[in-house]
């Protein structure tokens, strides 16, 4: 469909056909500046707040009820007025405090995938806190294992791990943040398996709130720049995540994540291996991973061209 097609009953039914349940529309409203620079500005309150309250954490000093729950209030309804939320984080991804703008950015991944399950409110809620509060432990690491460029010694990861608990235990003493928000911190690395951190639960032992923060956290992580690695591309994420399903991820939480967020990448441009640059114009639901990319008049279906891989997404 080219750009500006009315999507009349004859489209429905062609795309029906085609097993595709859903497409996201633009409005001018979610398209225009004023839209994109008020998306900018909450992200850069919320990030200040996070580097407000990592900040005197480290120094001992209590959470700022108001102003925290504030923030993710306005995440909440920010993410009901815009979708574009991807279009955000990708310009974010070259800034300077990976732990400030990772619990920003888990924050809003996990709103939009308790959005996607279709949550209550009160989840919802708890999904953004959740994620904004998750890697509060870390300011208790010591900095020269948390910002190593290298790969970290068993002791240093052995430290490393113990960040969900000290989290928990930061957050444990106060009464406004509800039993499900305090979980989800202690549990975010815990594993379907049980494979994970730090108490090795497994199946229904890992939280709802738990498995949403793992989803988010796995995908920001690997398409955020980090001292120890250069971030990937959203596809590359969505393979990670893909096999993480079989047994570590929650598999339906995967599922949903996957097939709502490559959508929003149609029109991307992007780089491919062969150092060619086009834009992905389909991404098949079955297999979201190896889009469809068209080269000037030529198209790369990425499922058929397996020796070829997007590269990386261009601004």
């Amino acid at each position: 469909l080219r750009k500006g097609t009315i999507i009349d009953q004859k489209y429905l039914g062609s795309l029906t056909k085609q097993g595709i349940d859903y497409v996201y529309i633009m409005s001018a409203s979610s398209t225009g500046s004023l839209a994109k620079r008020q998306l900018g500005d909450i992200y850069e309150e919320s990030l200040t707040t996070v580097k407000t309250f990592m900040t005197g954490a480290k120094l001992g000093e209590p959470l700022n009820r108001a102003e925290i729950t504030e923030t993710v209030d306005v995440l909440v309804e920010h993410v009901f007025e815009d979708i574009n939320i991807f279009g955000q984080l990708m310009l974010m991804k070259d800034k300077d405090d990976y732990l400030f703008t990772h619990s920003v950015n888990v924050s809003l991944l996990t709103i939009l995938i308790s959005r996607w399950l279709k949550c209550s409110e009160q989840v919802t809620r708890q999904a953004g806190l959740a994620g904004l509060l998750h890697d509060i432990g870390k300011v208790c690491v010591l900095e020269e294992i948390l910002n190593k460029p290298g790969r970290l010694t068993d002791e240093e990861f052995e430290e490393m791990k113990k960040h969900p608990v000290l989290g928990y235990n930061m957050i444990a003493q106060y009464d406004w943040l509800e039993p499900e928000v305090k979980s989800a911190v202690l549990m975010h690395h815990e594993r379907i398996d049980g494979s994970g951190y730090p108490l090795g639960v497994r199946g229904d032992g890992v939280t709802l709130l738990g498995r949403m923060v793992a989803v988010a956290d796995v995908y920001d992580a690997i398409t955020s720049t980090r001292v120890y690695s250069a971030r990937e591309t959203p596809f590359k994420a969505a393979e990670v995540l893909r096999e993480e399903s079989f047994g570590k991820l929650d598999a339906r939480m995967v599922k949903v994540f996957y097939d709502r967020a490559a959508n929003f990448y149609i029109g991307q441009r992007v780089r491919l291996s062969n150092g060619e640059e086009g834009s992905v114009v389909y991404i098949d639901r079955s297999l979201p991973t190896r889009p469809v990319v068209k080269v000037g008049e030529r198209f790369y279906d990425l499922a058929q061209e397996r020796s070829l891989t997007i590269e990386s997404i261009l601004d």
